[in-house]
């Protein structure tokens, strides 16, 4: 068994800016038997942006391997 997810948490979470934003807390059982509880946010707008090549490699972190 590498990890087994045992339960995931969702709560919608609204910035002073008017900006939502959905908390995932997912427990997660350790081959050891321990838990973690890895916290990951991501955006609850409906619509999605296109952004152009430029402004994705300004945005870009360089020590970061990029996905997209």
């Amino acid at each position: 068994m590498i990890r087994k997810v045992v339960d995931v948490k969702e709560r919608l979470v609204k910035t002073m800016s008017g900006q939502k934003f959905i908390r995932r807390v997912t427990k997660v059982q350790m081959p050891n038997g321990k838990y973690r509880y890895p916290v990951d946010y991501y955006d609850a707008t409906p619509h999605t942006i296109e952004i152009s090549d430029e402004e994705q490699q300004r945005r870009r972190i360089p020590s970061y391997t990029q996905v997209i």
